[in-house]
């Protein structure tokens, strides 16, 4: 496995890091945010761009980047647009996510970018070429929010992010049983075991899929999401309710 170095952080290696989103619609309240979240020490921020009012425009999300970059002091910051299409808080048309993205990447005001495996592919490529020639890692997601594919269809998405170039192979998913959780976890343990050349991040979501997000160590996901504030999906629980749980664990599974 490649492990991924974001700041003084990497993906893929030791204990199972803990990602925690802002989705501040001004940049007065993204301050606000994460100046809140430094103080809590979250390993990554994960900054939902596509709450932001002013988003998609690239200069004005740039200059609300120049601030999460101070207020986020040595924390690692993940930029996320995340799309309508996949249950996002805006629509963006293909040129705008385009351009969105290689602003950020260009910028050297975040550590990584998140790119969706199912966005436009000619413009998800473009990005991540761009953010791979700038030395910025690529989070290649997957994201379903009313099913849980079979393991199979999970681990050949997961392959594909990975084939495409991506540091991280991330899939959340939203379960209708326990079996769907199950799969879910099977599909990481497969990734882990027999596609091991990059870290993988999966997510159960909603209350079913808890499990999935105090247990990552038990099946090789990397990292987990959890929340200050509000959560930017189903089934996050406030960070200092996770710690605990995942501070056990780690210690038994090391």
């Amino acid at each position: 496995m490649s492990p991924v170095q974001l700041r003084g952080v990497t993906l893929g290696e030791g204990r199972t890091k803990v990602i925690v989103p802002v989705t501040a619609s001004t940049s007065e309240e993204l301050v606000a945010q994460t100046t809140t979240l430094a103080g809590v020490k979250p390993d990554i921020i994960e900054w939902r761009v596509d709450f932001l009012d002013a988003a998609p425009s690239p200069s004005a999300v740039l200059e609300a980047a120049a601030r999460i970059r101070t207020a986020a002091r040595d924390r690692p910051v993940l930029f996320t647009f995340r799309s309508h299409h996949e249950n996002g808080n805006k629509p963006i048309t293909p040129d705008e996510y385009h351009d969105l993205n290689i602003a950020a990447i260009t910028s050297g005001l975040v550590d990584a970018v998140d790119v969706e495996h199912r966005f436009e592919r000619s413009v998800g490529d473009a990005i991540i070429a761009a953010a791979k020639n700038a030395g910025v890692p690529v989070i290649g997601s997957f994201h379903d929010f009313t099913a849980t594919p079979p393991v199979e269809e999970l681990v050949r998405h997961l392959v594909e992010i990975q084939e495409r170039g991506c540091a991280v192979a991330k899939a959340a998913v939203m379960p209708q049983n326990m079996g769907d959780v199950l799969q879910l976890m099977e599909a990481t343990w497969t990734m882990t075991s027999q596609h091991p050349s990059t870290p993988v991040l999966t997510i159960s979501m909603g209350g079913l899929g808890l499990i999935t997000r105090l247990s990552p160590r038990v099946t090789g996901s990397c990292a987990t999401f959890a929340m200050v504030d509000r959560p930017s999906a189903p089934g996050q629980i406030p960070v200092e309710e996770l710690r605990p749980i995942l501070e056990l664990l780690d210690a038994h599974l090391t």
